[in-house]
């Protein structure tokens, strides 16, 4: 019944994901992946990354994993592309549960919100891979749950790779020194930079580097869909800022002064953790915990932080949820995951809807607003866990 049930789920999910994509324009995958996978064939070269970098954002040599793709017509590229999304939502809801050893009304609460998670649909509906770098992250902790360091460095080595945000909290294990953790994710990125050397021109990975990652240091993005502390006080402090323009804007010092002021306060739960008790090892329980805090506040601090990214914030859900842990919570504690889960799952469309009618910015950051309160719950949760470490 158990087969039935997961094979019966597969066909549904591949003939309504093949249904809807008969008529739909994926623009991340479209402008992007699919763009690359045809031109890294043809001329490394013409991989150009414009002054702002549009269309194709990752690193060059990541475009080799699209060729499949652009081997075919955009639009069977596009169906296929989303029906592998789609169906990655079924291991992915297995591990959330696997990694959380989750039963009963637990494991239908994480399901739930897998279900009606608004940056997970919004991942799909773009047509982006960020469902997939989730589903490689909750394989990667799961491999460490189980001892497996080197798998866990590589998968975390490949993620900071796609996905920028992931670099910082991938680096946490080289602060808790675990070594094999590191020797995976640094041969990993080693790997991949020989490669880019040497089968893409130096000229167009530098040119990745200045145009796509440093012209977004300390220019932010006021677009509606960065939820990072620089988007959302850029929507609120620039003048003339536009929640559809997603070009870098020249700072103020209005915003300069106050986005440097509220980054340095989200990075102090993040240095009492890594400094207190430092060189003392902890429990997998406790490399976790703290290693979803360091995920948490890149989310919230890096220049660009996309609200697809905000799925990520389901992984620490299926750990807290885990029948130990969850026992040393407190109602009020509960109560502050519950609403930040509500604010981290609302639709895009939604805030859209919000700042039409209302005509207030804020409504454009409710998933930033979320991951913060998210972020005051691991914080609180991890105070909680070191109190019940030391009363044993």
């Amino acid at each position: 019944m158990r087969w039935a049930w997961w094979i019966g789920s597969l066909v549904i999910v591949v003939a309504l994901g093949w249904r809807v994509g008969t008529d739909h324009i994926w623009a991340d995958f479209g402008n992007g992946y699919y763009y690359a996978g045809r031109k890294i064939l043809q001329n490394p070269a013409q991989l150009y990354y414009g002054e702002n970098c549009g269309g194709y954002v990752n690193f060059p040599l990541l475009a080799y994993i699209f060729v499949p793709f652009g081997l075919m017509a955009k639009g069977e590229a596009g169906r296929i592309f989303f029906l592998v999304n789609i169906v990655s939502i079924l291991p992915l809801a297995y591990w959330l549960v696997k990694l959380g050893n989750l039963n009963g009304w637990r494991r239908w609460f994480l399901l739930f919100f897998l279900l009606i998670s608004g940056p997970l649909d919004y991942s799909i509906w773009l047509g982006n891979s960020t469902n997939l770098i989730m589903l490689s992250m909750v394989l990667a902790l799961w491999w460490f749950k189980k001892g497996k360091g080197l798998g866990t460095g590589i998968l975390l080595g490949i993620n900071g790779l796609v996905k920028i945000p992931m670099v910082i909290p991938a680096g946490y294990f080289f602060v808790r020194r675990q070594w094999m953790v590191v020797i995976g994710g640094v041969l990993t990125v080693g790997f991949v930079l020989v490669l880019s050397l040497g089968l893409i021109p130096f000229s167009l990975n530098r040119m990745w580097l200045d145009n796509c990652i440093l012209s977004f240091s300390g220019n932010p993005v006021a677009a509606y869909n960065n939820q990072s502390v620089a988007g959302v006080l850029a929507r609120e402090l620039i003048p003339g800022s536009r929640i559809d323009y997603w070009l870098p804007l020249d700072p103020t010092p209005l915003f300069a002064t106050v986005s440097g002021i509220t980054v340095l306060l989200l990075y102090v739960p993040v240095l009492i953790v890594m400094l207190y008790d430092w060189r003392s090892a902890r429990t997998k329980s406790g490399y976790l915990l703290e290693f979803f805090l360091v995920l948490v506040c890149s989310l919230l601090t890096s220049p660009i932080s996309w609200t697809h990214y905000f799925m990520f914030l389901l992984i620490p859900v299926a750990f807290y949820l885990d029948e130990n842990l969850s026992t040393t919570g407190t109602k009020g504690l509960n109560l502050l995951l519950l609403v930040s889960l509500i604010l981290v799952t609302v639709p895009v469309d939604l805030t859209l809807a919000f700042f039409d009618g209302f005509g207030q910015r804020v409504a454009l950051s409710l998933h930033f607003w979320g991951g913060v309160l998210f972020y005051i719950f691991l914080f609180a949760l991890w105070m909680r866990h070191r109190k019940s470490i030391l009363a044993k």
